[in-house]
């Protein structure tokens, strides 16, 4: 207890899991606050801003390596102002500091460790470093601050330009993308990717929902969708047990995790496989669903309707020491022990061969065939299912038994938001009550934890703490998930808060200088910057663009689709560049192109009757239903209360209405 004390800093007493990880750190961290930018300017001290999150691997080690020991503590401490960011509850931060490390070094990644001036401009930077080279570069840049402080002011100058010059220049000249451009575009996607084990050419493999989504959207890549789907369900990255999958794979294979897992990751690609599930059945996609879910509820619920971050990819091993994967692996002789070793079947379907072995005798489980494949391949009969659930069961209470990973105990709004919209896809996909339960007690917990009073939005609901104002990803991703909500319940309460949210962006978010959103309203940085490109998550601005398109409709605002339009035609040219990089927006121009339809249905079998046509892969679709009369643009002066009528409109041109279901899925040559 009195080491405990002697070690705490300023960290202790922090929301975010990530920063009371280093809580007992001997370097004298403090939060992220204007008042130790103050401190370093009257103290003349550069600042080391470092940057990670809850599960990161590769953080814990530099923390272990570097930030434990007792003589780096010391220069830190009597050289440096030393901040310490959680990049999920300050993204705005980490965007600003990350660009400055791709200018820097050509590259980003986590942690994410920058040195700046004590007015915040960044000096030097890089990822993890052992510990060695991190004393060497501290030490060098305090000799440079002593000897040649304008060397520093000079090259902070010049750094802060550059990120200046960088968000300025991109996206400044509209361009009309046209069809030869869309096809050029897809074919620089096609050109890249792994016709054998799916997703892209290369290792390390992530998962990329925003991808998927485009391979769905594109005829020429719609093949791929469920090469990458299949692949990645039967690999190790997705957990067998448990449900879940992990952020990415380290080889080409999708065998091997980075094993922390994602709130964002796994609510995506519950949208990405619940989709292809309604398009083309599949008892893969099935299992991947369900045991997704059942991850969510298990390990990430916080009993109250929200979910938390994620789960660490480190966890105590037999010896007592943080590990990564530890929780997951096997040993040949643990499943020895539990007798399933020897059983017919067992290690060829779970792959505890050659094809499983991972590195020190462990294995990762990786199947080569789905269940109903290896009955077929092995001529098997059903009797089979019961002897996988047996298997698997037996694996889960075993591995239950061992150190779990650590949780990172935040509820992020823009995570939630995907993860419901995940939801709502999988209820329409599968028709669980239960899909639509978590729905609602998320969208209940939202509105009371993250919707602020000042009619804006917090980021995230920590421990009943909210500390940071929401940023343009939240807004983004919630007003998606309310559009998503409306067309599952058809409570016009959802459009409501759609209208209040983009009317709220436009007056606190739109950056004069553009058609695009900033993506911070609150704490001005060194740089104001606009997330235009999509990663893993789609970028804030695609997915507000595509909001406005959507909500144009709903809502009858025109001009909502006129700047959705104008931010697409201003970002052409560097998606026709770099699509991979845009391939969220690559998808919204896709389906641009296609004829977009809505279907309306009033009267009193309204909601009875637009269930089952949406359980038809109908896309570019529009829904709307009422059983009383509505105001709202899409069901206005249409309710008839002696019948139910389906009104099916094609970009912009309406037949008359349909009587019975048989003749509407006729005209949707659904049958």
């Amino acid at each position: 207890m009195a080491n405990h004390k002697k070690h705490s800093n300023a960290l202790a007493k922090e929301q975010s899991a990530y920063l009371r990880q280093h809580a007992n750190n001997p370097v004298n961290w403090v939060p992220w606050a204007e008042n130790h930018f103050l401190e370093a300017k009257e103290n003349n001290r550069l600042i080391i801003i470092s940057i990670g999150y809850a599960a990161c691997h590769w953080c814990h080690v530099m923390e272990h390596e570097s930030f434990e020991d007792k003589g780096v503590a010391r220069l830190m401490n009597e050289h440096f102002i030393s901040i310490k960011v959680d990049r999920e509850e300050r993204p705005d931060v980490d965007h600003v500091y990350m660009q400055a490390l791709q200018l820097l070094t050509g590259q980003g990644g986590w942690p994410l460790n920058i040195v700046a001036l004590p007015d915040g401009r960044p000096i030097w930077g890089g990822t993890y470093f052992p510990k060695d080279q991190w004393i060497h570069y501290l030490d060098q840049l305090v000799q440079l601050q002593k000897e040649h402080p304008e060397k520093l002011l000079a090259y902070a100058a010049q750094l802060s330009e550059g990120m200046q010059q960088l968000e300025l220049e991109k996206h400044k000249q509209e361009k009309a993308i046209t069809t030869n451009d869309l096809a050029n575009a897809v074919n620089g996607i096609y050109q890249k990717l792994d016709e054998q084990q799916g997703g892209m050419l290369g290792a390390p493999k992530f998962m990329m929902p925003t991808l998927l989504e485009l391979y769905a959207a594109s005829d020429h890549l719609n093949q791929h969708l469920r090469l990458s789907l299949d692949k990645m369900a039967l690999g190790g990255l997705f957990d067998l047990l448990g449900g879940g999958f992990s952020r990415y794979s380290v080889d080409e294979r999708w065998h091997i995790p980075h094993f922390e897992k994602m709130g964002y990751d796994n609510g995506q690609l519950l949208y990405s496989y619940s989709k292809a599930y309604r398009n083309q059945p599949s008892q893969l996609y099935r299992e991947v669903v369900e045991k997704t879910v059942q991850f969510l509820q298990k390990e990430l619920s916080n009993g109250t309707g929200g979910f938390y971050a994620s789960l660490d990819a480190d966890s105590l091993n037999k010896k007592g020491e943080l590990e990564e994967g530890a929780f997951y692996v096997w040993t040949k002789e643990e499943l020895d022990q539990l007798g399933l070793s020897q059983q017919e079947h067992f290690n060829t379907y779970f792959g505890i061969n050659e094809r499983g072995f991972w590195e020190n005798d462990n294995y990762v489980i990786y199947r080569v065939n789905s269940m109903e494949d290896y009955k077929v391949k092995h001529a098997l009969n059903d009797d089979f299912d019961a002897k996988i659930i047996q298997w698997e069961t037996s694996l889960l209470k075993a591995r239950n038994k061992r150190s779990k990973p650590r949780l990172d105990d935040k509820v992020i709004c823009s995570w939630n938001a995907l993860i419901g919209s995940g939801l709502l896809q999988a209820y329409r996909a599968f028709d669980d009550n239960n899909y639509l339960q978590l729905v609602r007690e998320n969208i209940d917990y939202i509105e009371e934890n993250l919707h602020s009073t000042d009619g804006g939005l917090y980021r995230l609901n920590n421990q009943g703490a909210n500390l940071v104002h929401g940023f343009l990803e939240d807004y983004s991703a919630l007003i998606r998930y309310y559009i998503d909500a409306y067309e599952c319940f058809f409570d016009p309460r959802y459009l409501n808060h759609v209208e209040h949210f983009i009317t709220h962006c436009f007056i606190h978010f739109l950056d004069p200088k553009s058609p695009f959103f900033v993506f911070s309203a609150n704490e001005k940085l060194v740089v104001e910057t606009r997330e235009i490109n999509d990663n893993v998550i789609p970028s804030s601005n695609a997915m507000m663009a595509e909001n406005l398109l959507r909500a144009s409709v709903h809502l009858g605002r025109p001009e909502w689709a006129i700047h959705a339009k104008k931010m697409l035609a201003t970002v052409a040219t560097e998606l026709c560049n770099y699509p991979r990089a845009y391939s969220y927006w690559l998808r919204l121009a896709l389906d641009a192109e296609k004829k977009q339809r809505e279907i309306v249905i009033v009267g009193p079998e309204a909601f009875d009757w637009i269930k089952i046509l949406q359980q038809s892969p109908l896309e570019n679709t529009h829904w709307a239903a009422s059983s009383t009369p509505s105001k709202l643009p899409l069901l206005q002066n249409r309710y008839n209360a002696t019948e139910t009528q389906i009104y099916i409109c094609e970009n912009n041109h309406c037949n008359l209405p349909y009587t019975s279901i048989e003749e509407a899925k006729k005209a949707l040559d659904l049958t």
